[in-house]
Parts: C-alpha cells; structure tokens; sequence
C-alpha cells in the first residue's frame, strides 16, 4: 500500500477500538505494510487483513497524499474467507 515513507495517523475511533480489542500500533502497522488480505471499503477506504495467533485483525484506513489514516480496527474470529 505504499506506507513506508507514510505518517500513520489513528482517528480517536481507531484509538478506542484498539483498546478494547487488545491492538497495538505495531500489529496496525503489519496489517497495513503486510497485509495478508485487502478490498476495498466505502468512501475510498480500504480493509487490511492480517491473521494473528488466534485471530484476524482487520484495520480500516484511508491513502492520502501525506498520510495513512487509520479509521478503526477490530480482531475477529473469522476473517476475509468466511
């Protein structure tokens, strides 16, 4: 997706599902740089998959220009096949 030389931002959304789901920024930062899985998501966002121990987070984000914006993340228990 291009993140290398990108700022990652996170809306207070993203913040606060991180907390709740146990996310940390490294494991956004995987799911974004690496992700196992993508499509795209409303208003030109874009989900990125990455499988987990466990589970599967899915972190949605937005390309800008200058910038990746994070809109939220969630850890699921079943991911992009099913």
């Amino acid at each position: 997706m291009g993140v290398s030389m990108k700022v990652i931002q996170y809306s207070r959304h993203a913040k606060n599902r991180m907390r709740l789901h146990e996310i940390s920024e490294s494991e956004i930062e995987d799911a974004i740089g690496d992700a196992d899985f993508t499509e795209p998501s409303v208003e030109g966002r874009i989900n990125a998959w990455k499988k987990s121990a466990d589970k599967f987070i899915r972190v949605t984000c937005k390309n800008e220009p200058s910038r990746i914006m994070v809109i939220t993340a969630v850890k699921k228990k079943k991911g992009w096949e099913g």
